[in-house]
């Protein structure tokens, strides 16, 4: 018989594996695993020119906004019936997403989400959104999610810090609040 090593004794190793291995196991399910309370959705490649962000969301009243792709320097944007070049310096484009955790429908207008900017805040360029072929305003069902663009035309040198997000929040019976104060999602 071959004696044990020096050190701890082999079955206080084993206890401090298993141990550990306890520890361990509910970290696994809570980083995705097999958590049949999530969604599997595929991740996506970002687009040419595109940086993928950090999932941050904030919220407007009970709509959850999140930028999660920022394009930046664009001098020109081209869509399927026109080239539209930069007025300011540079285009910026924010992929973004909405979700409604409304039991009703809810109307959002996107004209009124603003780009902060290290020169001031800006509103989606009109023409942009219409060349890239996005919505001025989207309605939600309820509980639903839906992906867009907002685009804007910036100072070449402006630096890009945060969007305002407003979804026109309303009361448990769908009567808008009077002062929307807006949510602001950092973009850094």
């Amino acid at each position: 018989m071959r004696p044990l090593p020096a050190g701890r004794p082999r079955t206080a190793r084993r206890r401090s594996a298993l141990l550990a291995l306890a520890l361990l196991i509910p970290l696994a399910s809570a980083c995705g695993g097999n958590d049949e309370s999530h969604y599997r959705v595929p991740a996506r490649h970002v687009r040419d020119g595109e940086r993928p962000l950090p999932y941050r969301e904030v919220t407007d009243g009970q709509v959850a906004f999140a930028a999660i792709g920022l394009s930046s320097g664009l001098t020109t944007i081209t869509g399927s019936h026109a080239d539209l070049p930069s007025r300011l310096g540079g285009f910026a484009r924010v992929r973004m997403l909405a979700e409604n955790r409304y039991a009703t429908f809810h109307k959002i207008d996107l004209d009124r989400q603003l780009l902060v900017t290290s020169r001031g805040a800006y509103p989606p360029d009109v023409n942009a959104m219409r060349v890239k072929r996005q919505p001025t305003d989207i309605e939600l069902g309820s509980h639903d999610r839906l992906e867009f663009d907002l685009m804007y035309d910036i100072p070449k040198d402006a630096q890009i810090r945060a969007l305002r997000l407003y979804s026109d929040p309303t009361d448990e019976l769908g009567v808008p609040l009077q002062h929307d104060p807006g949510a602001e999602l950092p973009l850094r």
